[in-house]
């Protein structure tokens, strides 16, 4: 009989189901360079990506309509992780 090995259960953290930076970095190496990097706006057209920044980011906190998942922290709090923002207007 064969017995099944499991690693100690742990509080499982918030997982992403998005890209990572090295995954769009893989993606972006198969364009243009000189391409410009536009994002779609909130009511139409596009803007221009202006640049990047690093936040800490609480997962999963928002469940109200028209809101994304993540947020920043509560002040004081711990962020979940570190993650790098697109910056498409003055920030």
């Amino acid at each position: 009989m064969l017995e099944l090995l499991n690693k100690p259960s742990r509080t499982k953290a918030p997982q992403l189901c998005g890209l990572t930076v090295g995954e769009v970095i893989a993606m972006l190496e198969t364009f243009d360079p000189s391409a410009p990097l536009l994002v779609r706006a909130e009511n139409g057209g596009f803007e221009e990506v202006l640049g990047f920044r690093t936040t800490g980011v609480a997962l999963n906190v928002n469940t109200a309509e028209g809101f994304g998942p993540h947020d920043l922290p509560d002040p004081g709090a711990r962020p979940d992780t570190v993650a790098v923002v697109l910056r498409a207007q003055a920030d």
